[in-house]
Formats: structure tokens, C-alpha cells, sequence
């Protein structure tokens, strides 16, 4: 019995442990006779040697998804591991001979590490910073010659990547086995060492999982995954000035400018014109925001849709005369058959170079789905990553990928040109004219700041707000790359702002709102007022770790100077989203000299800063000691 239409029926297939069953976002995708592709339909599309009727298997796919017991093998023809034009035997050819590749590459780790293929993994750190094996690391490390750059830092991941396989889809039975967790990190680790390039991205472990899952043989499961990066990886790609997932970005504000005018505009007034909240969507492919089962049928949907019969000749360099240019000039309608009808609307419209891009289509429908919403309530950053996670659970994988499809003909008929991947350039948000001021951008901030506490030594409310205001006209100095950490300041100085004026002489004192939400055991909820001066406090710790990294390495970049600061303060506060848009926004960094010569004016900046650094830390570290006081100042980013 292959269908039912219960979901638990399919729910069974990937167990989740009983303590996280209230917790798990409700899968809504259901196996169909007649439209799921089933065990004895995918059989009866093979002939007799092997060769697979791709096109009619596509057909079944975008109609109804995969059966489970099925979707290991038909995800490696999806994803270009085969070639369905292949038989039975040119395939066991080839995977005996990737089998063979991956051992080697993994007997090559091992020898480096032991603990690949041992059946544990790493979560600490086996190499330090100057690249010395850390004791006490359990045998990890083998080897005590020299490393190159590329050993040293792929041993300088493992540990990340283990922290990462412990959080990967914990709910689930599979990944109470060691064995299975181990299996993931090996293939990660393997990943790591074989893309010289880009190595390890933390979300690479989320696509991975379900090909673990799905295939048995660790072999397969790399390869598969190694597949399904090769669409991806470009959105992990980080460089000094930027990272990949960018362009996608790009292509989402360009397809709601031109679809959404209004929704466009409302964004941008939010300083989210750089579409950084969608990182998460974009670069794990909605893994967050649907059950396992609902993300894996939206991932096959998607595939199918995008498939292009020429994938795998072009992934194999053996086979260079498989290429799809000779069809392309003599395409019938047997062949555009054979293409996803996504890829096959780009083939007859002659848009080129669409890696993904039904991905950002899925964005900008839930965009659009939410636009009522986010034109009525998002006052704030904050308030559209709020909005946009409400979606967690409550998202109908199948009707998404239908309003996908409408928005990208409504967008091709609006566009002047075919989309592009545009990469987005270093924000230039800098005045190209310097404006003279009295003093430097700082001498408001040095002024309020005596003020801030009374004559007994009280903090108190309204100074303490107001010179945190004043350093605003610093941030907007950053353009994007400080978006997120304007509107977080703003977000929270208005909401204490908000409560103080409510009764000033109650809460003139700012510690007093605080303490009144911590006796009502309101403290925690994520609108307090306790919450808000947390986080106000963390973000305003980031700023002067970053003034002083401009003062004491006069050599470093401004991107290095921000991500400095970034890891030594607000990193371990937050979770994978807000990491992720962070690592974005710094790549946006301004020209260092350029920013300095902006927020200079007239007066001595250097010595404006260090009076800034060593005035304003004090009252950060006084909130902290009173946050910590109350309970309240080891709080996380849900």
C-alpha cells in the first residue's frame, strides 16, 4: 500500500521524536494516486537496458512530488548524477567509479584527521588560530609537519562543521544515532576538502541532511549533495567585498520593483532594499520554513521544473561533446519535452543563465503573499523578519510554487529585458563631497553623553537614549551595510523611548522599566522593554568595538574592521538568519579613508572616537552588569 491520503503516512517515513512533535512545523504535502510519481510508475519509465522516459517522469513530478521509498533515486537523475539517455550498466559503471573517488578523498582526510570515518566527529577546535594543534584534542590531528594554507584551514572548519551536523534537523529520529550524525559530518568534511574554492558554508549541512537520509551509501549521498552544490554553491561564495547570494537578492528587489511597486518602495523606506531577509529562503532553499517533508517535495518540484536534459554532460568534463549546443539549433518539440517547464519557458524565451532563479520567484510569492501584512504592520527590519517567519509552518508548498509561476510570466511581460544576476557593489551610500561641520560627526554624541547620569550616579533614561539617537547620523555614514544595525538602534531607542514618555517621572531612571517587567515576569516576551534595552546595549557594543578596530589597525579594510567586531560581539547572540545577514551587509562596507573623511568635519576624528570609545563603555557595561543582575542579559535570537 504506496498512498494514503494522511499525512502521517508520510510523516512515518522520517520519525520525529516524541519531545519535539508539539514543536515541528505541520507537513502538509500528501502522496496522490495518479499525481505522485510511485514506486511502479518510476520502474514502468525505464526500457528494458535502462534508458529513462525523463520527460515523462518530469510530467508526474510537477504534478504530485515523489512517493518517499523512491526519491533517493530519482533525486540523483534530477540532479544531473545521471544521464537518463544512459542504461542500467553505463550507470553502475559510473557509480562504482565515484564510489572509488570517494574513498580516496576520504582515506586522504583520514589521513590528516583520523576522526573522519571513525563513526565520531569533531565539535572543538583541533587547530589554533596561528595554526598549532590544540592538546588534548582526543588524536584528531595525525600529522605534526607544517600544514599548507588548504589543510589549516579546512582542520580550522571541522569543528564548525561538527557544531553545525548537532544542530541539523535534531527533531528527527534519524539523528539520534551517532552513526548517522557521524555519516553527515563525513561527507561535509570531504565536501570541504574537495571545493578548494569555497570550501565549508555553514547551511551547506541543511541541504545535505535529506540526502543523507535518502541514501544509503555514504558515497551516493556525497555525490548527490556535491550535485545539488553545484546549483548552489554561488550563493556561498564569500569574498572580501561580497557574497554570492547577493546577486539572487539583486534579481528579488529587481522582480518586486517591477511587479510591486508600492511593496518595493515600502521596503526600501525600511532600509531593506537589499532584501537581506530573504538570505535564509535563498540560501537553504526554504529548509526552515516547511517540515522535512514539504521542503524535500518543494525541492523536487523545483528541480523538475528547472531540469535541463544537457545537465549532466555538462557537469561531466569526460564527456565534452555532450554539450547542449548542438541541440539548441535544431530544438522540436520531443526535445523541450525533456526540460523542466520552467527551463523550457526560459529555452523558448531565450533567457540565459537561470541557476536558481525559480527559487527567487518562490520569494518574491510569499513577498506577495505577505504584502498586505507588511504595507499594514512593518515599521522596521525587525518587523518584516517577524512577519516573514510567521510563514514557518503556515506555507502550502504547491500553491507557492504555482504563484512562482505567475509572478515569473507576470514579470517577464513587465520587464524591458531578460533578468539578469546582477552583483550587487560595495554600498556607495558615502557622500562623493565632503561637507564641512563644526567638530566632528561624534561632537553631539561627546556632549550628550555628560548627561547621562545623575549627580547621585543614577543612568538615566532620556540622556542615555538620546546619545545613542546621535550616533545614528554615524551609522547612515555606513550605508547598507550598517541597515541592519540602524534599525535595530532605531527599532529599540523608540520602543523605550515610547514607554519613558508614557510616565517620565516614573521612568526617568532607566533601569526602572526594566525592573518593573522583571517583578510582572514580562521581562522576556520579545516587545519588552527589557528585551529592547539588550539589545540596544549589544548593538551599541558592536559600534565601539568597531571604532576602536579603526583606531588601533590602521591596516585593515573596513569589511575586516566590521567583521572583527561583528564575531567579538553580536555573533554569539545570534541565530543562523541574523548571522547570515550580517555576513552580507559587511561585505557592503564602505571605503575605509573615504568614511573617515566624511565623519571627520573639522575637527580631530581619531581623538573623537577614543573619547566616544572610553566614555560611552562604561554605561554598556553597567547595563550589563544590572541585565545580568535580573537574569536577563544571556538572551538569544530566537
Amino acid at each position: 500500500m504506496f498512498f494514503n491520503t494522511a499525512t502521517e503516512e508520510l510523516d512515518s517515513y522520517y520519525p520525529i521524536r516524541p519531545e519535539c512533535q508539539a514543536d515541528a512545523p505541520m507537513t502538509r504535502f500528501k502522496a496522490r494516486v495518479g499525481k505522485t510519481l510511485s514506486p511502479r510508475r518510476w520502474n514502468a519509465a525505464f526500457t528494458q537496458d535502462g534508458h529513462l522516459d525523463i520527460a515523462g517522469v518530469l510530467r508526474r513530478i510537477q504534478r504530485g512530488g515523489i512517493h518517499p521509498t523512491i526519491k533517493g533515486a530519482v533525486w540523483e537523475f534530477l540532479l544531473g548524477c545521471f544521464d537518463p539517455n544512459s542504461t542500467t550498466d553505463e550507470r553502475n559503471e559510473v557509480r562504482e567509479r565515484r564510489r572509488e573517488q570517494y574513498a580516496a578523498w576520504k582515506a586522504l582526510c583520514q589521513n590528516m584527521v583520523p576522526a573522519v570515518g571513525s563513526g565520531k566527529f569533531i565539535t572543538t577546535p583541533i587547530v589554533t588560530d596561528d595554526g598549532h594543534p590544540v592538546e588534548d584534542n582526543n588524536g584528531a590531528v595525525s600529522n605534526g609537519g607544517p600544514m599548507d594554507q588548504r589543510e589549516f584551514q579546512w582542520k580550522l572548519v571541522l569543528s564548525q562543521i561538527g557544531l553545525d551536523v548537532v544542530r541539523t534537523d535534531r527533531t528527527l529520529v534519524y539523528y539520534e544515532d551517532e552513526a548517522n550524525q557521524a555519516k553527515l559530518w563525513d561527507i561535509l568534511a570531504v565536501y570541504a576538502w574537495v571545493d578548494k574554492d569555497i570550501g565549508y558554508v555553514q547551511g551547506m549541512n541543511d541541504i545535505c541532511s535529506p540526502m543523507v537520509i535518502l541514501l544509503e551509501h555514504e558515497a551516493d549521498a556525497f555525490w548527490c549533495f556535491e550535485r545539488a552544490m553545484r546549483r548552489l554553491r554561488e550563493n556561498f561564495r564569500c569574498t572580501t567585498s561580497s557574497m554570492g547570494v547577493q546577486s539572487q537578492l539583486g534579481t528579488l528587489s529587481q522582480i518586486i520593483k517591477a511587479i510591486d511597486p508600492k511593496l518595493h518602495q515600502h521596503l526600501e523606506e525600511l532600509d531593506g532594499g537589499e532584501y537581506l531577509f530573504a538570505i535564509r529562503m535563498l540560501m537553504v532553499l526554504f529548509r526552515r520554513e516547511f517540515s522535512l517533508v514539504d521542503a524535500m517535495y518543494l525541492w523536487e518540484v523545483m528541480w523538475a521544473m528547472e531540469y535541463n536534459p544537457n545537465t549532466y554532460a555538462l557537469y561531466e568534463e569526460s564527456r565534452e561533446g555532450s554539450t547542449s549546443n548542438g541541440e539548441a539549433n535544431k530544438m522540436n518539440n520531443k526535445l523541450l519535452k525533456q526540460y523542466g517547464k520552467f527551463e523550457r519557458k526560459n529555452v523558448q524565451t531565450g533567457v540565459a543563465d537561470q541557476r536558481s532563479a525559480l527559487a527567487v520567484f518562490l520569494v518574491a510569492s510569499v513577498l506577495e503573499k505577505k504584502n498586505k501584512q507588511l504595507l499594514r504592520e512593518a515599521q522596521g527590519m525587525d518587523d518584516v523578519v517577524q512577519i516573514l517567519g510567521e510563514i514557518t509552518g503556515n506555507l502550502d508548498a504547491k500553491k507557492a510554487l504555482k504563484e512562482a509561476l505567475k509572478i515569473h510570466k507576470k514579470y517577464l511581460s513587465k520587464a524591458k529585458k531578460p533578468i539578469q544576476f546582477p552583483q550587487i557593489q560595495p554600498s556607495q551610500s558615502i557622500f562623493s563631497v565632503k561637507h564641512e561641520m563644526e567638530g566632528t560627526i561624534f561632537a553631539p554624541a561627546l556632549e550628550g553623553m555628560k548627561h547621562v547620569k545623575s549627580e547621585d550616579g543614577v543612568m538615566l533614561t532620556k540622556p542615555f537614549l538620546d546619545v545613542c539617537k546621535l550616533i545614528i547620523p554615524v551609522i547612515e555614514k555606513f550605508g547598507a551595510a550598517m541597515a541592519l544595525v540602524k534599525s535595530d538602534i532605531g527599532g529599540n531607542v523608540t520602543r523605550l523611548e515610547t514607554k519613558y514618555l508614557s510616565n517620565p517621572t516614573k521612568y526617568d531612571h532607566l533601569y526602572s522599566m526594566v525592573q518593573e517587567e522583571v517583578d510582572a515576569k514580562t521581562a522576556k516576551g520579545s516587545s519588552s522593554c527589557t528585551n529592547g534595552l539588550l539589545w540596544l546595549t549589544r548593538a551599541m557594543d558592536f559600534l565601539v568595538e568597531l571604532f576602536r578596530n579603526l583606531l588601533q589597525h590602521q591596516d585593515w579594510a573596513m569589511s575586516q574592521a566590521c567583521t572583527d567586531s561583528y564575531t567579538k560581539t553580536l555573533k554569539q547572540w545570534h541565530g543562523w538568519l541574523a548571522s547570515s545577514s550580517f555576513t552580507v551587509a559587511m561585505k557592503l562596507a564602505p571605503d575605509r579613508k573615504k568614511f573617515l573623511d566624511v565623519v571627520a568635519g573639522s575637527g580631530d576624528i581619531n581623538s573623537d572616537i577614543e573619547k566616544f570609545c572610553s566614555s560611552f563603555s562604561p554605561f554598556l557595561e553597567e547595563n550589563h552588569k544590572f541585565l545580568a543582575s535580573v537574569g536577563m542579559d544571556a538572551l538569544k535570537a530566537s
